[in-house]
């Protein structure tokens, strides 16, 4: 299987693009744009959402899901997920931050092809990610299949059992995050179980379109925080959504995608056997910073539901459950200093867990909205020092069968592009000293 080349020029250009962000002069066919106008918006302090009219029903999840729809909070956080690129020489992708003040100019020079340049300077091209097929397919109700998918691309669809965030909405939020910020998700607080299924009902539809066009990557079974006289539901409210997907999906076709936990830890451990039973595969509990300080004054909502020693034990519980290399979590890099960073990336790699790591950029409406993210040059340090971390432990990790499973596919399929990060470049410096292994 053939790979293009990744340099270190290529990495230090990623680098710079995720921290300063891109002057975007003409975004064509790269970035809608709606989303545009509302981003620009957001800087200037001029986004408001939707407002929700008094008497709106909120357990119809129908007349929910229309107000959801046309959030512009919700048509930010989607556009900025899937506002990606390709760096043509190397196949890094990334995300396109857009920043008037930068240095990097972003230039559309044809269809679909772009210059990222400094200067005058041309440093790379690139072209934008193409939109997954089943993501212009409509629901069964009319809405686009978006409306189902908080998150969704060729390698990861959300499907979540919980529409609000308890954290976010008491104001113990963390402190970079926005996700269910919308207006819409601040009046529900917690969705009626029958409503609920509902809901997954168009969950499941959305992942059926996907996979009868092909798609077989990972769910994520995730949600908000949930207020804490509703937390012992949680396992029921997982099986509701596992049920819909279930029926919608099919076993056979189920059994080819990847289900991870992607939520709270629980309060008995032993409950990680009870999501091996219902189909769980790996866990990924975001520990989000290495520092227990920073944990308690970035994300207070997770300290006050368990202290930062209690996510950390939570992951090791599911290596035991799931085995080394099941047991993930994102860590923000760039939030914290670079010594308790990567002191705690070694020793969680160290206990068979994979932290993955996200350059920290601040969402906007939330409380570090504007806050920079870390210097290319810091970045780039930080994420070579944490490289020889993962290599260095990448042997317990390691599936032995997978280069010839790589291959037997590149034989049927062709070559499959690097594996990039959107959001780091940990992992794109693995590749580039790995090249052809991974």
């Amino acid at each position: 299987m053939v790979k293009k080349k990744i340099t270190k020029e290529d990495i230090y250009i990623k680098a710079r693009m995720l921290s300063e962000g891109v002057c975007i002069h003409d975004a064509t066919g790269f970035i809608p744009d709606d989303i545009l106008e509302i981003y620009t918006k957001a800087k200037e302090g001029k986004l408001r959402d939707i407002e929700v009219p008094k008497d709106a029903d909120l357990n119809n999840i129908e007349e929910y899901l229309e107000m959801y729809y046309n959030s512009p909070i919700r048509k930010l956080s989607d556009g900025a997920s899937r506002s990606r690129v390709i760096l043509d020489e190397s196949e890094l992708q990334v995300i396109l931050r857009p920043n008037k003040h930068s240095r990097l100019d972003f230039t559309v020079v044809g269809e679909n092809k772009a210059t990222i340049s400094d200067g005058g300077e041309v440093l790379a091209t690139c072209r934008p990610i193409e939109k997954p097929e089943w993501l212009n397919e409509k629901l069964s109700n009319g809405m686009p299949i978006e409306v189902a998918m908080p998150i969704a691309s060729e390698e990861i669809i959300n499907v979540v059992f919980s529409l609000s965030c308890m954290n976010y909405n008491s104001n113990r939020g963390c402190r970079y995050c926005n996700l269910f910020a919308t207006s819409i998700s601040k009046k529900i607080i917690m969705l009626p179980k029958d409503t609920l299924r509902e809901w997954a009902k168009y969950q499941g539809e959305a992942v059926q379109i996907a996979t009868d066009y092909g798609w077989r990557g990972t769910i994520a079974i995730s949600g908000g925080a949930l207020p804490p006289r509703h937390r012992p539901e949680y396992l029921e409210r997982m099986g509701i959504v596992l049920s819909a997907l279930r029926e919608y999906v099919g076993e056979e076709t189920l059994k080819e995608i990847r289900l991870v936990y992607n939520h709270y830890p629980p309060e008995d451990f032993a409950d990680m056997y009870k999501w091996k039973e219902m189909g769980i595969q790996a866990t990924s509990i975001d520990i989000e910073v290495m520092d227990s300080a920073y944990f308690a004054a970035i994300c207070p909502g997770k300290n006050q539901y368990k202290p930062h020693a209690y996510w950390k034990k939570a992951q090791e519980a599911a290596v035991e459950v799931f085995g080394p290399g099941r047991s993930v979590g994102c860590i923000v890099v760039g939030i914290e200093p670079m010594s308790t960073l990567l002191k705690g990336v070694e020793e969680r790699l160290s206990k068979g867990i994979i932290p993955l790591p996200l350059t920290f950029q601040s969402a906007p409406g939330s409380a570090y909205w504007g806050f920079r993210p870390p210097t290319a040059e810091w970045l780039v340090e930080a994420s070579n020092k944490m490289a020889d971390s993962f290599l260095n432990h990448a042997p317990k990790f390691l599936d032995p069968n997978r280069i010839k499973r790589s291959e037997k596919r590149a034989k049927k399929k062709g070559p499959r592009r690097n594996r990039s990060s959107p959001e780091g470049i940990v992992l794109d410096e693995v590749q580039r000293r790995m090249r052809g292994f991974i």
